[in-house]
């Protein structure tokens, strides 16, 4: 087994090279994905009464709709071909840490309440501010030392800790002068992370016209953050534990900025937490741990499990399940950071949940069981893919609604 991933890692290393410049191989896996959503949707078009998710509306899969869909194989196939292909070498370790780390979080409880394993943060005592320009678009850069220490005997700290750049918390500020404004957190998806993330956002825009405050953190291993070193911890792949690391750091770095953002006013500002795709994750974490005004999450993946299980790629599927990686012990131990382990303490009035009927990233179904766990509050299913919620107008809208109904900024009329 060990000898047959080595292959087809070694393929795969040869591949990414040649994806870099011409993605051939992501193209030919992709080609037929997408053409299978489009007539999948098209049978659930004309099947309703027979869906397994009746609340998810049916979509009719036009020419543009099925593009939609296939940047988002794309996507997917290129990223799956080297991060969800783990190095034989590792495989022995990652099977032994996930033993070691589960038998450790069922001793200290922290399956049976994952909240346990998220200790509060204070407020962050050396923040640095600097004023910065993208484009035309200034804003401040603000900049200190997160904190984060992994709970004590849990596999994979020293690794995770390693990394000396993800040690030192970014955000990108926009800020009204004068009295507080509501504040709007914006949580990036995987692979963002940088200044131009406030445009991705539509950030300056929502400052402007809904007269909020708004903080960019930077999560984990992204941006200026991003290790460059192969031995450090890895985030969002089979090495779980740095998955549950990232997680847990993420949490409690935004968590810190929360805590900065509230000593910027008084303790009656309303603050809103959005995420988008990886940054929904820890959005619906962190409803689950901070008292807020409003949580909006879009294009959210809720089991990190499922992740990985749904796009390893099939040549090298049978040998990680067959190691172990595919079974129940993967959800256990990402247990302790899953949005489905904890009850949102946001009020269900101001829960927002918002996704792409072609996300072929995420999926419908993420959202929809995130929508279920937090008893069915407003949902926006609009027509489109996960890298399209960035530009769809519906998604922009439903944000701009949820925002002003929750009491975030001026209402806006359209």
């Amino acid at each position: 087994m060990l000898d047959h991933l080595r292959r087809i890692r070694s393929q795969g290393e040869k591949s990414a090279a040649v994806v870099a410049d011409l993605p051939v191989g992501a193209l030919l896996r992709s080609v037929p994905s997408s053409v299978g959503f489009g007539v999948r949707s098209y049978v659930r078009s004309l099947r309703a009464e027979r869906r397994r998710h009746p609340e998810i509306p049916t979509v009719f899969p036009t020419p543009g709709l099925v593009s939609a869909a296939f940047l988002d194989e794309l996507v997917v196939a290129v990223l799956a071909g080297g991060r969800l292909s783990p190095d034989p070498e590792d495989v022995q370790r990652i099977r032994i840490e996930i033993a070691d780390a589960v038998a450790k979080f069922r001793a200290e409880s922290y399956l049976d309440d994952p909240t346990r394993f998220h200790p509060r943060p204070p407020a962050p005592d050396d923040p640095v501010l600097r004023d910065r320009l993208y484009g035309t678009i200034g804003y401040e850069q603000l900049t200190f030392e997160s904190g984060y220490m992994p709970r004590a005997g849990v596999p994979g700290a020293t690794r995770w800790q390693g990394a000396g750049a993800n040690q030192r918390v970014w955000a990108y500020v926009l800020r009204h002068p004068g009295a507080p404004r509501p504040w709007l957190v914006n949580l990036h998806g995987f692979g963002m992370g940088r200044p131009g993330d406030l445009a991705a956002f539509r950030s300056q825009r929502l400052h402007r016209e809904l007269g909020v405050n708004v903080i960019h953190p930077v999560l984990p291993m992204h941006g200026p953050r991003k290790s460059t070193r192969t031995h450090d911890g890895t985030f969002i792949s089979f090495d779980y534990l740095g998955n549950v690391h990232g997680l847990g750091q993420a949490v409690w770095d935004v968590r810190r900025c929360l805590a900065w953002v509230r000593g910027q006013g008084d303790a009656d500002t309303p603050v809103a937490v959005h995420g988008l795709s990886l940054g929904a994750y820890v959005a619906a974490l962190v409803a689950g741990l901070e008292d807020l005004d409003c949580v909006i999450v879009g294009v959210p993946s809720v089991d990190m499990a499922w992740v990985m299980s749904h796009h390893v790629p099939e040549d090298v599927e049978r040998e990680v399940r067959a190691a172990g990686l595919l079974g129940a012990d993967a959800e256990t131990v990402h247990r302790v950071v899953s949005p489905l382990a904890v009850t949102p303490r946001v009020p269900l009035e101001r829960r927002f949940v918002y996704a792409g009927l072609a996300d072929r990233m995420a999926t419908p179904q993420q959202a929809y069981r995130l929508w279920k766990h937090w008893e069915e509050p407003s949902v926006c299913w609009y027509r489109g893919s996960h890298i399209g919620a960035v530009w769809n107008r519906q998604a922009h809208r439903f944000i701009e609604d949820a925002l002003t109904s929750s009491g975030i900024g001026r209402r806006k009329t359209w």
